[in-house]
């Protein structure tokens, strides 16, 4: 089974017993030898050794020197011994010692929940009624409960009960043979126990039994203990505070009962504390630092574009990592699959900063959450509001990536409606004069707007100043041009007269090729003189045009352009004259 991130941080228990028991062997023989050790040549020779206990690093004030403090905690000391089975203390009872081990083990026991006394006691009574009625049998625990629970747990049930039949005991641990108690922890040599009660001043919170052969310890009273381990007593004091800041409105007793399931842990950046779909083994609550919470999705799924993965798909994907969202001081991360029973993780987490923070591991969690609801009510309040947002979070994400998609599919691909697309020829072609028949090979093809703007660009590349044919111009230009045309003609400008002698229709159509080869000439000698140059209409003679369009007659078989055809001639003239303008300038 894969070690989790806080299993791979915690030290291997059996090779740090080894270590501990070894390095202990002298001061062991020493205060067996004396009890208590006042002598300060003794108390030098044991104070290296000593001075390797967790216990007394943390006790020893800053700007002390860790052997010369040991051997002053040291003085303090008495030696006691006890024998296996046998309860050290009792939950519920006053505390006035701290207990640090130097060859043993110790068993820590708490209540069960009401859930596990009502699973044994239905054990009991299933068992009673396959029983014979007329045969009086005296119970064997062993016997009732071999299938029902660990063989381990069942070995430590017997030593609490010292090896008696719990069926013939009552006590605060056993009523009608059912154990009310339950191991939950082990403490070693080179461990101490017993301290909370001293720095709280509150009762017991656990029973401790002796599980080795000899418990040899040595215990220091409350008042030594304040006196030596003031620094400890700060730092459990501030520690019960800030669970107490974060638990409003659970009581202090109930407090120091489920603190003690709390373990103190740091992590350095860029720390992946789980991964998506890996077992639930423990939750952290951040006192210092910042985490990150992480999914990672496919490109198809986060566009929105689910497809069947293929078996003939040779190389995967790379999935494109997402970040939820960051947790900072005071957030509980981890827990909600511990809460819901969730076998895997739904998402990943990594730490960005430096982190401090406090983990629970999941068998102690199921312990904590059948004896104290009011913690887990606290616990689920705080997990309902972080998963809300996470879900309204990848909610948005993905609403927002998929409109960027469809913004980016308009801007690549444009509106590809069909345009109609007509020539100037075409614009005065006499549809009458045309067969009544049309063969659809005759129609010209529906161009798009794309179709259109490739087909400018190629032509546009191809345009020279060679040819007076490259000036276009729609209806409106036109008329322009030939109201212009003859109030020349009328103050005897040097261009040559246009003979008005014809019928209107005829002379309307001569005065546009005249205007249009005229025009023509003069413009295009303009474009060779001086290329910068380019045709103008002014707007605000346009009223002046329309009135004379209405007031002259026009022959039916020349169809005006719509508004909109003349909006698409300008708009491909202005295109014209710039692209030229700017390849014959280069």
């Amino acid at each position: 089974m894969k070690k989790s991130v806080i299993q791979d941080q915690k030290v291997d228990d059996n090779q740090q017993r080894k270590k501990n028991e070894e390095n202990l062997k002298i001061p062991l023989n020493l205060y067996r030898s004396y009890t208590r050790i006042t002598q300060q040549s003794l108390l030098e020779e044991i104070a290296p050794m000593m001075s390797q206990i967790e216990f007394l690093k943390k006790n020893c004030p800053e700007g002390t020197k860790i052997e010369e403090f040991t051997a002053q905690a040291c003085s303090y000391f008495k030696y006691e011994q006890f024998s296996k089975g046998q309860i050290v203390f009792n939950y519920g009872e006053y505390g006035d010692k701290v207990y640090l081990i130097l060859l043993g083990e110790v068993g820590v026991f708490v209540s069960r929940s009401q859930e596990e006394i009502s699973n044994d006691r239905e054990v009991i009574e299933t068992y009673k009624s396959n029983l014979n009625p007329f045969e009086e049998e005296v119970l064997d625990y062993e016997t009732v409960f071999k299938k029902k629970k660990r063989a381990q747990d069942l070995q430590m049930e017997l030593l609490l009960a010292s090896q008696k039949n719990p069926f013939e005991i009552n006590n605060m641990y056993f009523k009608d043979g059912i154990c009310l108690y339950k191991k939950v922890f082990q403490f070693y040599s080179g461990q101490a126990f017993g301290d909370m009660a001293l720095s709280s001043d509150k009762p017991r919170t656990a029973s401790i039994l002796v599980l080795s052969d000899e418990l040899h310890v040595l215990t220091m009273n409350r008042q030594d203990f304040k006196s030596v381990g003031e620094r400890s007593i700060k730092e459990k004091n501030q520690t019960f505070e800030y669970f107490l800041s974060i638990f409003v409105g659970v009581s202090k007793f109930i407090v120091t009962k489920f603190i003690q399931y709390f373990q103190k842990i740091e992590f350095a950046p860029q720390t992946i504390l789980w991964k998506e779909g890996d077992e639930p083994r423990f939750f952290l609550l951040i006192v210092r630092g910042r985490v990150e919470i992480y999914r990672s999705y496919d490109e198809d799924a986060l566009h929105g574009k689910l497809k069947e993965p293929s078996i003939f798909q040779q190389k995967i994907k790379p999935k494109k990592k997402v970040t939820l969202s960051q947790l900072s001081d005071n957030s509980f991360v981890g827990e909600a699959e511990l809460i819901d029973n969730n076998p895997v993780r739904l998402y990943s987490c990594m730490t960005s900063d430096n982190t401090l923070a406090y983990y629970m591991e999941s068998d102690a969690f199921n312990i904590v959450r059948k004896n104290h609801p009011d913690f887990l009510k606290i616990l689920k309040e705080k997990s309902f509001v972080i998963r809300s947002y996470l879900l309204r979070r990848e909610k948005y994400l993905f609403e927002n990536i998929q409109k960027q998609d469809k913004a980016m599919e308009k801007l690549q691909y444009p509106d590809s409606t069909n345009t109609e697309r007509v020539t100037v020829d075409e614009l005065y072609r006499d549809i009458s004069k045309l067969n009544q028949k049309i063969l659809r090979s005759q129609q010209k093809n529906m161009f798009t707007t794309t179709d259109i703007v490739n087909s400018n660009n190629l032509i546009s590349k191809k345009i020279t100043p060679q040819s007076e044919n490259m000036f276009i111009f729609h209806k409106k230009q036109i008329e322009l041009l030939k109201q212009k045309k003859q109030s020349q003609i009328k103050s005897n400008s040097v261009i040559p007269p246009i003979n008005l002698q014809k019928s209107i229709s005829q002379n309307n159509f001569a005065l546009e090729c005249q205007v249009l080869k005229s025009y023509r000439r003069m413009r295009f000698q303009q474009f060779q003189a001086n290329r910068e140059v380019c045709l103008k209409i002014k707007s605000q003679i346009g009223s002046l045009i329309s009135t004379q369009l209405r007031s002259s007659s026009h022959d039916s078989s020349y169809p005006l352009a719509s508004n909109e055809f003349g909006k698409r001639i300008k708009t491909l003239q202005d295109f014209y004259f710039a692209k030229t303008f700017i390849t014959t300038n280069r």
